[in-house]
């Protein structure tokens, strides 16, 4: 076992000498959590944003290419969540108020902004995995890798080495109060009140399959000791009847998409509790479903109010995965740009209506445009443009036949051929 943190860098073949420490701490409590570890827990979104915002011009930020986050669950206790690659995206005033103390980040001044993504790298020990932080470096909170020397004080793994499986796995379910509903040879869906799950009886990679919703809390179930797959990922199979469709041009048939995860018994109570948690939006009127089977009943008013509080997380998850611009034209001023959904809100089933990879950050003209139609996106970001918009007006627009946008992912494919199907050539 390693002793310290660099020793467990270099086995990875990291040299500490690229790594930035960053050890999230104050004393001070924030405006909705205690602490920061709180909010790391409880919001992943504003966590992350909170860390890619940094005082500008610091070199160690810039410099450092990989960044090693630590928290503190307790005053004398230091816990690694991951590594993640960090990229200078740009240096202006934020325009959001500080997802922990509630204030200008800065002071109202510049920032650096940086576009982080989580490493494979150590993955298995985030969440689990504590360090000795040194009694004379208690009020630090960044430092170079190779001149802090981290002790692991503590360390399991985080993944259990025995996953339940199969037919165990279907019984540890039904002992948390799980029915089957429906089984096939190769797969078991059950279900407790609204959350519905499956099981792939044959295989015991992952074997435990959840809503595609919950691929963005993927860090999340990892720090409890949840396998999930590096990159966090969706799993395709046409029998998963009650989760979203999915469409690829590469598919002849459509089918229908998960998550696929593992977990020890040690671990299902908590994975449970965790999916019940996020599985809700918190409201004045009480908490409204955002997962839910397709066939889920909900009121036009539960809908409204679904549609009202979760707008606000969805436009916080594309203003940070578009990094706070429209990849179309290129404008960054907040004011201006528009949560637009691919699949449009009428039509889209609860969670897809939460769903980021059901949307792109589009500034005001280009979604009017998205909006009506007249334009649609190839998988490859390939930017297509009604005939019914005339060359002055394309001119006048901005766009060009020949423009392509950068950033999509394989999970908007299924949401673009939707929007392509509408699309007025």
């Amino acid at each position: 076992m390693a002793g310290t943190f660099n020793d467990l860098l270099m086995t990875a073949g990291i040299k500490p000498a690229d790594v930035c420490i960053i050890r999230h701490h104050t004393p001070e409590r924030g405006k909705d959590f205690a602490t920061l570890h709180d909010l790391w827990r409880a919001d992943a979104v504003g966590f992350t944003r909170y860390q890619a915002t940094q005082e500008s011009g610091r070199p160690l930020f810039r410099q450092r290419k990989i960044w090693a986050a630590f928290v503190c669950p307790a005053p004398d206790e230091t816990m690694f969540i991951g590594l993640f690659d960090a990229t200078l995206s740009e240096t202006r005033k934020a325009d959001w108020l500080c997802d922990y103390r509630g204030d200008e980040p800065g002071d109202g001044e510049a920032v650096d902004i940086f576009t982080t993504q989580p490493r494979a790298d150590l993955a298995e020990h985030a969440g689990v995995l504590r360090v000795d932080w040194p009694s004379e470096n208690r009020r630090s909170w960044a430092r170079k890798a190779e001149g802090l020397t981290l002790r692991i004080s503590a360390q399991q793994p985080a993944t259990p080495a025995a996953l339940l499986t199969g037919d165990a796995l279907v019984a540890a379910l039904e002992r948390h109060g799980f029915a089957r509903t429906r089984a096939t040879k190769k797969l078991v869906q059950l279900r407790r009140g609204d959350l519905v799950v499956y099981v792939k009886r044959e295989t015991e990679a992952r074997p435990l399959v959840i809503h595609p919703h919950f691929v963005d809390i993927a860090e999340e179930l990892r720090a409890i000791g949840v396998e999930v797959p590096v990159p966090a990922r969706s799993y395709v199979n046409s029998n998963l009847r009650a989760f979203p469709a999915y469409h690829a041009d590469h598919r002849a048939t459509e089918g229908r998409h998960g998550f696929a995860v593992g977990v020890g018994a040690t671990r299902l109570g908590a994975l449970l509790d965790l999916l019940e948690r996020s599985a809700t939006i918190p409201t004045p009127e009480g908490v409204v479903r955002a997962v839910a089977p397709e066939e889920d009943p909900l009121t036009e008013r539960e809908r409204l109010q679904a549609a009202r509080v979760g707008q606000g997380e969805f436009r916080d998850r594309l203003m940070i995965y578009w990094n706070g611009a429209c990849p179309v034209a290129g404008v960054d001023h907040a004011a201006l740009l528009r949560a637009s959904h691919i699949k449009a809100w009428r039509e889209a089933t609860n969670a897809e209506r939460l769903d980021p990879f059901n949307g792109i950050l589009l500034c005001a003209h280009i979604d009017a445009l998205f909006d009506r139609h007249l334009i649609t996106f190839e998988d490859d970001g390939r930017l297509c443009i009604s005939s019914s918009v005339s060359d002055e007006n394309r001119s006048r627009l901005g766009l060009e036949p020949a423009m392509r946008i950068t950033g999509l992912d394989a999970r908007h494919g299924e949401y673009l051929a939707h929007h392509r199907s509408r699309f007025q050539p």
